[in-house]
């Protein structure tokens, strides 16, 4: 564990830094709207306003470090490629834990070395960097060098000279322009405008200013210096012992309790569809949606209870890591049981009913779930635990960049009208509510809708992404602008295919 870095630069260069990025958030995270390039273009002026804090201080970011905040921008930078509110929300978890990890030891190399615990501790740092904002560069500030005329005493007479002056003429101001406004209708006139000041307006703009501001130097601040937050450290340091017993006992129960849901799952895992359709009180929706999210939950909550296990184990006797390794073992096969119920409940509820967002993503968190859990018997199970971590780090993100190459939405359009040309239903409600990355897709099916569909979803496209729907640049998007482009290309036939839907109701 390193001790706490030096500051490599002035809490005034990061004051001002936080400065003009919370001016930057405010011109371009105020249009309305999902965020998009704005959000993008703020992170990566975040990113080299970092980097350019850490030169200025005689320092460069450790290659992992870079490497780190890169990830995160390509993260943010999916904001401007897909619409999905799902697909945004996931880059902006991204981009915030890629630039969380390597703010934690002031861009030195750490994360490929170390444990999901300490991935967890980066986040929690950040996310009290981010929240103290200024307070931490303002408390490091030499204020006795300052009244002494130390440091850059220089500047700071100058900046008072200036405030004097400023204070001197606001009187004269105010006696001369009044006169002025008195001897002149006109004069006066363009003063009052000049001085007629929105102030809700003005309001909305220093609150965005100040809350961009507060983040950005709070968490510049902490990358910059290292700072660490002492309590949450020590609190992360200690760790408790528990003896095989203890562990063994919990696991086992645990075991006993997997085994037998395992074994009711055989019946359905082999008996199908038919077997399901055939139980009495029992369909479809009661077997998979009710079963298919909780398995998941399942699996999702015992990768880290075994991982705490393993944690704290205390290793008295050789004996005591084998029949730790086999109990691990017996429950890691159960839970591939669970996976195969839950992968086979999703399996049913597909042909029963589509593709969903929902389910879309559920299932894919759930095949990571399964790449994950390779990984653990790769690494963990053979005890080399210390592996671990950044695999998984390196699979979530893998994941993350591969879900917008998918396009879930379009995805979901063309598999659902497969399902309906097989003689299925076809929910057009809400395809025709998708993002904007499904737009190419729910234009190209249209002739293969009958005339009400076709006039309902027609309305709707050209409601959402016509030629007449203003777009601000901030919010641009390239699925947007694809949207966009693909109405404009058909918007004569989608007029006519829509026209009874876009009449006003009487």
């Amino acid at each position: 564990m390193s001790a706490t870095i030096e500051p490599p630069a002035r809490p005034g260069a990061v004051l001002g830094a936080g400065l003009a990025l919370g001016l930057l958030g405010d011109a371009l995270l105020r249009a309305p709207g999902a965020p998009a390039l704005n959000l993008f273009l703020w992170a990566a002026a975040l990113a080299a306003a970092v980097v350019v804090l850490l030169l200025r201080g005689g320092r460069r970011p450790s290659a992992e470090a870079a490497a780190l905040l890169g990830v995160g921008v390509f993260f943010a930078a999916t904001l401007a490629w897909r619409d999905s509110p799902v697909l945004k929300l996931l880059a902006l978890a991204a981009t915030a834990g890629a630039f969380a990890l390597p703010a934690l030891e002031a861009g030195a190399a750490w994360v490929s070395r170390s444990g999901v615990s300490r991935y967890g501790l980066a986040v929690v740092v950040a996310a009290v960097r981010c929240a103290l904002g200024p307070l931490l560069p303002l408390v490091d500030v030499d204020w006795a060098a300052l009244r002494e005329g130390q440091a850059s005493n220089a500047r700071l007479r100058y900046a008072g000279a200036v405030a004097r002056g400023v204070v001197l003429a606001l009187p004269l101001l105010l006696v001369f322009g009044g006169l002025f406004m008195a001897a002149d209708a006109v004069f006066a006139d363009l003063v009052m405008d000049l001085l007629r000041i929105d102030l809700e307006r003005l309001a909305s703009h220093l609150a965005l200013v100040c809350f961009f501001g507060w983040v950005a130097a709070g968490y510049a601040y902490g990358f910059v210096t290292g700072t660490r937050l002492l309590v949450l450290r020590s609190f992360a340091d200690r760790r408790p012992w528990l003896g095989l017993t203890e562990v063994g006992i919990a696991l086992g129960l645990l075991a006993a309790l997997f085994a037998a849901f395992v074994a009711v799952q055989f019946r359905y895992l082999f008996g199908g569809a038919t077997l399901v359709e055939v139980t009495p009180g029992m369909t479809y929706a009661e077997y998979a949606r009710r079963g298919f999210f909780e398995l998941v939950v399942v699996v999702a909550l015992m990768l880290p209870v075994l991982l705490v296990a393993d944690w704290l184990l205390r290793r008295e006797r050789p004996r005591d890591e084998a029949v730790f390794r086999v109990l691990m073992a017996v429950q890691l096969v159960l839970l591939a049981g669970v996976l195969a119920s839950a992968l086979h409940r999703m399996r049913l509820y597909l042909a029963a009913y589509g593709l969903t967002q929902a389910r879309f993503y559920a299932t894919s968190f759930l095949l990571w779930l399964t790449v994950v859990l390779l990984w653990f018997v790769a690494t963990v199970l053979r005890g080399r635990r210390r592996w671990f971590a950044f695999g998984a780090l390196v699979s979530a993100f893998a994941v993350a960049a591969a879900l917008p190459v998918l396009n879930p939405d379009a995805l979901i359009v063309r598999t659902n009208l497969a399902r309906a040309e097989a003689g299925a239903e076809l929910d057009v409600a809400y395809i025709s509510d998708l993002s904007a990355d499904a737009a190419p897709a729910v234009i190209a099916a249209l002739p293969r809708l009958d005339e009400d569909d076709r006039c309902f979803v027609a309305a709707g496209l050209l409601r959402r992404w016509g030629t007449d729907v203003g777009l601000d640049w901030r919010n641009w998007s390239w699925s947007v602008a694809r949207a966009r482009a693909a109405v404009r290309a058909d918007e004569a036939a989608l007029r006519r295919a829509g026209e009874p839907c876009l009449r006003p109701r009487r």
